[in-house]
């Protein structure tokens, strides 16, 4: 019974995927790697693959879009790992209209699709030759929110000021005006006639 109940849920667990359907494959052994596609571009033609990285640019046609990428590794989910080097470049092909309002610089975008025809273009005054991904899916990554770490201080509070308080660590001195009495009798200060 505990057998069985094991292996159901193990069978369960592997049939869930955590990679977003649009970019999801049923066999993701067979995908062409970037590395490979950028050093022999020519033998994976027509192969599956799945890239993505940071949006560079995004130009619209009549009726396609190319998406320029800087390439990153992926996570085990599919999301980019966006760091301070890259592998290089790619060219995405999508067919319609993609608003670059929403799809602007910087975003994290996986593409899945066909490798094609590698294609030169310029990025500035250097000549790049792009690989290029016919795109059957893609996947808009949110944004992620900057991380921040806070610590907790338990040390008293007497001890964190008397222990930074400059030299000779005595507790900060706070000026205050001098308040002298005055007199409220009615009858004129005879001291300063």
């Amino acid at each position: 019974m505990k057998l069985g109940l094991m292996l159901s849920a193990a069978l369960l667990l592997t049939g869930c995927s955590t990679i977003p359907e649009p970019i999801n494959t049923s066999d993701d052994t067979s995908l062409a790697s970037y590395q490979g596609v950028a050093n022999n571009p020519e033998q994976f033609v027509g192969q599956q693959a799945r890239w993505g990285g940071v949006i560079a640019d995004v130009r619209n046609g009549e009726d396609y879009t190319i998406i320029e990428m800087v390439n990153f590794p992926l996570k085990s989910w599919g999301r980019p790992t966006v760091g301070d080097d890259s592998d290089g470049r790619f060219l995405a092909l999508i067919d319609g209209f993609i608003d670059p309002a929403v799809y602007e610089q910087g975003r994290s975008l996986t593409i899945l699709g066909t490798v094609q025809e590698v294609r030169t273009g310029k990025i500035d005054d250097y000549t790049y030759t792009y690989p290029v991904l016919e795109a059957s899916g893609y996947y808009l990554w949110k944004k992620e929110k900057p991380r921040v770490e806070t610590q907790i201080d338990f040390a008293p509070l007497w001890f964190r000021h008397n222990f930074y308080a400059p030299y000779p660590y005595q507790p900060y001195y706070v000026p205050r005006p001098v308040v002298r009495p005055s007199n409220n009798s009615g009858s004129p200060d005879k001291s300063k006639q």
